[in-house]
């Protein structure tokens, strides 16, 4: 059967919108004075041909997957277990009882694969209970700490989505965590799964930040919504909800800034964004999302702090994961922070962004790939 080719249409242009940006304190007086340049909307990519059956076919063949499965995740977590989960084992090999020598150095590995005070400290009280009940040995220590570590995770939680109305994910973190390119992977991942995408170009602090997310924008085939730098995060905010909700979004991305001239300075940019959000799209879902470069370990943890009080966050992104040893921040993320692991970075291709799963991690982190040290 042959099938006539759909004939190419014409790129489609984009206007601006003219809508003015108001603070919630003096809307009137914020209108005036901070009316927002016209933005620039990318255009998105030529609609495809038509497609027969067997193409459509080899294109769901070929789908990327972004749920984490336990072997793509343990490969990413190879120098994690080389020096977190082996030298446990290395340890319940060489030693023939449970004492507290023997504890002390568990603890150290544990502070050294970076889970936190918290969380090893915890994990050596429960040690220390089995044992009284007679049911722990140096030859199942590493069976016990995976029990404990898995309750300590919990459930997952993977990223919510709502159908049928406007969902706004916000990426908050410092520069050079993956921020911006975690969104691209995002906007690029929805794009696939057959969410219409807007991403608001909201750090205009960071110099070539829009170009970045601009690029990211025509490789994903979606919308973008930017001023020009140096402009009101705020304004940029406030236009792309006018525009998602005209265009029928789904999904609106926003990048923010990272870094400002002091903290004062981001966290004022980041509550005025959140306040545009809820007086503009007050009955959308809003996942503010903490991006953590896992190279960083507890020290990013304490990046937290700062963005916790600008605005309510409701989960972290942790990149960077296969290229580290300090995997089991996962731990102290969870502990310290209460926050549930959205996503991870398990490597450069679009599809590496996975959906966090709890169980996968840990079955990942405690196989027996990980061989303990002759």
């Amino acid at each position: 059967m042959w099938f006539k080719r759909k004939p190419e249409q014409p790129p489609v242009t984009l206007e601006p919108t003219e809508a003015p940006v108001a603070a919630p304190e003096q809307p009137a007086q914020t209108a005036q004075a901070e009316a927002p340049a016209p933005q620039e909307a990318e255009a998105p990519a030529e609609q495809a041909e038509q497609k027969g059956f067997w193409s459509k076919t080899w294109d769901f063949l070929n789908k990327p997957i972004f749920v984490a499965e336990t072997e793509a995740m343990s490969q990413a977590l190879e120098k994690t277990k080389s020096g977190f989960i082996a030298r446990i084992k290395k340890l319940g090999n060489r030693w023939t009882k449970i004492d507290e020598d023997m504890l002390e150095e568990l603890e150290e590995i544990l502070l050294e694969s970076d889970v936190g005070l918290a969380v090893a400290e915890g994990a050596i009280a429960h040690v220390r209970a089995k044992h009284k009940l007679g049911e722990v040995t140096p030859e199942n220590l590493s069976d016990v700490l995976e029990a404990y570590l898995r309750e300590q995770l919990g459930e997952s939680a993977p990223l919510p989505y709502t159908p049928n109305t406007l969902n706004i994910i916000m990426l908050v973190g410092v520069n050079g965590v993956g921020k911006t390119t975690t969104l691209g992977k995002l906007a690029r991942r929805y794009q696939i799964e057959g969410r219409k995408v807007l991403i608001a170009a909201a750090d205009t602090f960071r110099a070539a930040a829009i170009e970045q997310v601009a690029i990211w924008a025509e490789r994903s085939g979606v919308d973008l919504i930017r001023h020009k730098e140096g402009g009101d995060a705020a304004a940029v905010v406030f236009d792309a909800i006018r525009a998602a909700k005209a265009r029928g979004v789904d999904t609106l991305l926003i990048d923010t800034a990272g870094r400002l001239h002091n903290k004062s300075n981001l966290m004022a940019e980041l509550q005025k964004v959140r306040k545009i959000i809820e007086r503009e799209a007050p009955e959308a879902p809003v996942e503010a999302l903490l991006v953590l470069d896992a190279t960083t370990g507890q020290n990013g943890l304490r990046q937290a702090e700062v963005f916790q009080e600008a605005t309510k966050l409701t989960g972290v992104i942790l990149t960077k994961l296969d290229g580290t040893a300090k995997g089991g921040v996962v731990f102290g993320i969870k502990q310290q922070l209460d926050l549930p692991v959205r996503l991870v970075g398990l490597g450069e291709k679009v599809e590496d962004l996975k959906d966090f799963d709890a169980g996968v991690y840990v079955d990942a982190l405690f196989s027996e790939e990980a061989k303990p040290e002759a």
